[in-house]
Formats: structure tokens, sequence, C-alpha cells
């Protein structure tokens, strides 16, 4: 089954319209497209993005999922998917806690954390935006991290992606 992910980062409402901002255009999402999007956050197939918004009550589920990929939205995860996106972070890194050395905190400063997520994926919130593509931070892992190669060190990122894009504290964004 092919993983959906959101691509870009809502900008508002502008008259009737959610405005998703995508590299450097912007899309205009009705209501049940943006809420197809929102619910896409949650690391998922199609399948279950589909069963999930017909569970909240969004008409048409399938019919927007399709839209959206073809406006560039959505995104289906295939072999090159990232080569042709980046991650970048949200918010502000809030580190590590005395209490849990091995987690670290995504957020706004005197708040509560938006996320908290162990150093692998605090490491690409943090630096995966200075590589020009996910498969590029692969190729670094794959020299510095653990060893590997690019598409061993893949499935970790996306693990990484995932979550980040869940707890909203990321976007990803098209390769110029």
């Amino acid at each position: 089954m092919t993983t959906v992910f959101p691509v870009g980062q809502g900008a508002g409402l502008e008259s009737e319209h959610h405005v998703i901002r995508v590299g450097r255009t912007t899309e205009r999402l009705s209501e049940p497209e943006y809420d197809v999007w929102s619910l896409a956050h949650h690391w998922t197939t199609v399948p279950e993005l589909v069963a999930e918004c017909t569970a909240a009550e969004i008409d048409d589920a399938e019919q927007h999922v399709n839209a959206l990929v073809s406006r560039g939205v959505l995104v289906l995860v295939d072999d090159e998917f990232a080569h042709r996106y980046r991650l970048l972070p949200m918010f502000a890194g809030l580190g590590n806690s005395p209490d849990d050395l091995e987690r670290f905190a995504i957020g706004v400063p005197g708040l509560q954390p938006l996320a908290t997520v162990n150093s692998t994926t605090y490491e690409l919130w943090q630096w995966g935006w200075v590589a020009p593509s996910l498969w590029a931070h692969c190729e670094v892992l794959a020299t510095i991290g653990e060893p590997g190669t690019p598409g061993t060190q893949l499935a970790g990122v996306l693990d990484g992606v995932a979550e980040l894009l869940s707890d909203f504290v990321a976007v990803l964004e098209p390769v110029s």
C-alpha cells in the first residue's frame, strides 16, 4: 500500500478557502479538501486516509485525495519521493531534560512542547533542512551515522518525517 504525506504549510484563511504554501506557490483548499489535508498528517496509506476521512464524514474522500495528489498538496511515497522533497523545521528546539536525556522537545519556549522525539528524529528535524533533499540527508547519515547505504537509512528517515508531520512541527517542501 502506498503511503501518503501532506505537503506544504497552512497559511490561514482567505475568503472561504484555506491557503497552503507549497514551496513558492500557494494552493487554496475548500473546507473538505483542507480536512483531508489535515488528516493526512497522520502517517497513513491512501486507503487508511480515505477510511479516516469517511469516518470523519468528509464526502467524496477518495476524489479529494486524488485531486490533492494531482495538485501537489499530498504526495504518494514512491521510489523518487526522497529525491523530490525536503523537510523544513517549524518552531524551536527545546532540547532534552535531566529526567529524559534520550528525548528532545520541540515547540515554543515557555509553553508545553508540541513534540518530544528521539535523538535520530530530532537530528532530522534540526539538520534535515540543510540537505537539498531527504535523499541527500540519507546520504549524509550513511556516511557519518550508522553504517549502511542511503537506501537503508531511508526507512528511519521516513519514520521521522511521519512523526514530525503528525506533530505539525515540520513541513514537506518540494525540492526547487
